[in-house]
């Protein structure tokens, strides 16, 4: 080693061939170690689940909860009694588990009848192995040994633990729990995933869910399985590392809960959503101001393609179901089928008061007419005539009014609700607006109750994914601590009213 102006410097002449052979040896092992990853034990919570998720083919769903947050949000500890409860049975596990970590979830397909996954999987981080099995075991849970981790097994479920690591497993059927537990924490110390899966697993939200859409494909006990080979093999390819990432989140006046579409360009090219940032479609709906609407652009010539090429009994079922008269009109489309019929563009909104005392609102709606769909508009104003005050046939469409105060009238249109602006203008949206409702008016009973925190609800989907927003009409506070407060409120009442 040299000293020069302060700076040590090493001095080659020093070295022989032989060492240098051995600091180069060792530097090609670190990088194989951090290249490979090797028997990776110890590593992060979400690390394990990324291994975990690469290594099956069959998760067809996956995330992570942050009970940790969502309980901070809700300020548990101000509930009266049940608070002090909650935090004695948190502080039990302090030091054992990691309160502050997310717990990680992965879901198996196929899903069975009743809509479970075949095996559901909870990974959870541990602290302290010896503390957690000596509070199970204090719990009455018997515990075995195997390999490198203990486990025990009651029923449909399974939980084992090894280093700082806890798997929990649900499975319907009879499963050899030690076994499958061994497959686990062997997928676990493998690599991590990358990519789109590493990437949902990031996501920031109280909950996040990330959706498979390959696996789900491939596990599925669907119509699908009757297309032909190549057609199954183009749609394979078309989902092939395709996700849906869902998030959830609760914020200081609203909650959100957010869908995007993880797919390649081929796949989104393949959807039917139609944008129109003008909502030219409102201009059909009459007057008014709603209270609820719903409209749909949608581009019906890709929705007639992919029915076509991916599910041609669809159309044929739907039309069985609605009858002859359907069924001629459907003839009538010609070559462009149902597109020859509609348009795509389908609207409707409940306008006037809302109250248990007048009943429903008025309702204005409004379908879009394809080049041949006259004769089917023909029969659906027929029909419409009987219990609406007004219908209109044009070329533009059909449209309906169930009160004349809220037909077209000249310099008169929709008026949306403040917030609600998103209406109209993308493949699907929604609203719900409760200002000026009179809710107190309806018969509603316990967590039903919980709309009067509302003020409006909107949703919207394109072909880059969704949102869904519950707004509600204090928006300084978290969204959770409102609905804790409100239930307290509302069972303190109840006690209250009880006769004793």
């Amino acid at each position: 080693m040299i000293n020069i102006g302060g700076y040590y410097f090493i001095d080659t002449n020093q070295f022989n061939l032989l060492d240098m052979k051995k600091i180069l040896g060792c530097l090609v092992l670190i990088a194989l170690l951090f290249s490979c990853g090797g028997n990776q034990d110890n590593r992060p919570l979400k690390e394990y689940v990324s291994a975990f998720l690469a290594e099956n083919e069959s998760i067809i769903a996956f995330g992570k909860a942050d009970f940790n947050a969502v309980l901070n949000k809700s300020e548990y500890k101000s509930i009266p009694k049940l608070g002090v409860i909650l935090e004695a049975e948190l502080k039990a596990y302090k030091g054992i588990l990691n309160m502050k970590s997310p717990i990680y979830f992965a879901l198996e397909g196929p899903l069975l009848e009743d809509g479970v996954p075949t095996t559901s999987y909870v990974f959870l981080e541990v602290l302290n192995k010896d503390s957690l099995a000596n509070k199970l075991t204090q719990q009455g849970f018997d515990l075995n040994k195997s390999d490198d981790f203990q486990f025990f097994q009651s029923g449909d479920i399974c939980l084992g633990i090894r280093n700082n690591l806890a798997v929990l497993i649900s499975k319907k059927e009879d499963f050899d729990g030690k076994k499958i537990l061994a497959q686990t924490f062997d997928k676990v110390k493998k690599e991590v995933s990358g990519g789109k899966i590493d990437e949902i697993l990031s996501v920031h939200g109280d909950f996040v869910f990330g959706t498979n859409m390959s696996n789900l494909y491939t596990t599925s006990n669907t119509d699908l399985s009757d297309l032909n080979e190549e057609k199954q093999k183009n749609l394979q390819d078309l989902v092939a590392d395709a996700y849906i990432q869902t998030s959830i989140s609760f914020d200081n006046g609203a909650a959100v809960v957010e869908t995007k579409n993880l797919f390649s360009e081929k796949l989104k090219s393949k959807l039917f959503f139609k944008s129109d940032a003008s909502s030219s479609i409102l201009a059909n709906l009459g007057t008014g101001k709603p209270t609820l609407g719903l409209s749909m652009n949608i581009d019906m010539k890709k929705l007639q393609d992919f029915m076509d090429e991916y599910s041609p009994n669809t159309l044929k079922d739907f039309a069985e179901i609605m009858g002859g008269e359907f069924q001629m009109a459907l003839a009538m489309g010609g070559d462009a089928g149902l597109a020859g019929l509609i348009n795509g563009q389908l609207a409707g909104v409940m306008v006037g008061e809302t109250n248990a005392q007048e009943g429903l609102s008025d309702f204005n709606i409004f379908l879009g007419l394809g080049k041949n769909g006259r004769t089917l508009a023909e029969g659906f104003q027929g029909l419409l005539s009987i219990g609406m005050a007004k219908v209109e046939l044009n070329k533009k469409g059909l449209s309906a009014f169930s009160s004349l105060k809220y037909i077209p009238k000249s310099g008169q249109k929709i008026i949306v609700p403040k917030g609600c602006e998103v209406f109209g203008k993308k493949g699907i949206t929604a609203f719900m607006n409760f200002e000026g409702v009179d809710l107190t008016s309806f018969e509603l009973e316990d967590e039903q109750k919980l709309i009067y925190l509302i003020k409006y609800i909107t949703f919207e989907m394109d072909e880059n994914g969704s949102k869904l927003l519950i707004q509600v009409k204090d928006g300084k506070e978290n969204v959770l601590k409102q609905i804790v407060d409100f239930m307290v409120l509302e069972l303190s009442q109840k006690i209250s009213k009880m006769a004793i």
